[in-house]
């Protein structure tokens, strides 16, 4: 389970002026908890860049030294808390990058054995790390060229394909292309990870801990993961998506198709169903 938030702005501006120094020291207290690892992608015009480290974000000056840095007008931080079984390493922090697009993902698919069933063949030798986050990614990027280049399409088919074929508890993810931002929220409340949660010393409202919401000012627009003050912002809605343009700011809030399990393996019906 990790957090994410993902901004667009007018401008090249730092994060920690966006956000203000407050909001951006309740998000990074965060990585308390959710201490495997912390990552960040912008676009600087249309250069993306990603910086990410297997460290808790809370102690790294390099992490302090980049939100408060312009870094472009639009991008994602990830502070991790690791899969069950995957490795805390460079390799598995996020943002994955492929082409134009870097991804950030909370949440886990599983079964693990089976993830490689999970992308087109040929697809595997784009993979750097283990993660199940990773294999997600690629998935959506195969699908854009499936769907000549339209991601809500291409993020609905892969939704749709984890539905029917994984058990996931969240596919929560930022994804940062070169013309828009998206945040993708589509999880089971259900499954929210309570006993995990609580060894790790987390103490905030667990029944909201897969929302995702966002605000909008006339300069940007900012979404994130719960678990900090965010005071006057707009739930984003399950199984939807936020669309936000980087050259308007104008903002659009997509639904996904409903959730189906129709042709998953029984093993993972029972899982999904029987809680």
């Amino acid at each position: 389970m990790c957090r994410l938030l993902g901004y667009s702005a007018r401008a090249n501006v730092p994060l920690a002026q966006i956000m203000g120094e407050r909001g951006l020291r309740d998000f990074t207290g965060l990585s308390a908890f959710h201490r495997d690892g912390w990552g960040m992608a912008a676009y600087d015009g249309q250069q993306l860049h990603i910086e990410k480290s297997p460290l808790r974000a809370v102690d790294e000056p390099a992490y302090d030294e980049l939100v408060h840095r312009a870094l472009g007008d639009a991008g994602l931080v990830h502070l991790r808390m690791a899969t069950p079984g995957l490795p805390v390493e460079a390799r598995n922090s996020h943002p994955f990058q492929y082409g134009g697009f870097a991804m950030a993902h909370n949440g886990a698919i599983h079964p693990q054995s089976e993830l490689g069933s999970l992308l087109p063949p040929a697809w595997a030798r784009h993979l750097g790390g283990t993660t199940d986050s990773e294999h997600y990614f690629l998935r959506v990027m195969s699908g854009l060229e499936a769907r000549d280049g339209d991601v809500i399409a291409a993020i609905d088919d892969t939704i749709a394909h984890i539905d029917r074929n994984f058990s996931a508890d969240c596919l929560n993810t930022i994804l940062l292309g070169p013309d828009a931002l998206y945040a993708i929220s589509s999880h089971d409340p259900e499954r929210i990870p309570w006993d995990g949660l609580a060894k790790r010393g987390y103490t905030g409202p667990p029944e909201c801990y897969f929302d995702l919401a966002y605000a909008e000012t006339e300069d940007a627009v900012i979404v994130a993961s719960s678990g900090w003050p965010q005071d006057g912002w707009t739930a984003l809605p399950n199984r939807h998506v936020l669309v936000v343009e980087r050259d308007t700011l104008r903002v659009k809030v997509e639904p996904l198709s409903p959730r189906s399990t129709a042709g998953a393996p029984l093993s993972l019906l029972a899982d999904v169903t029987g809680r």
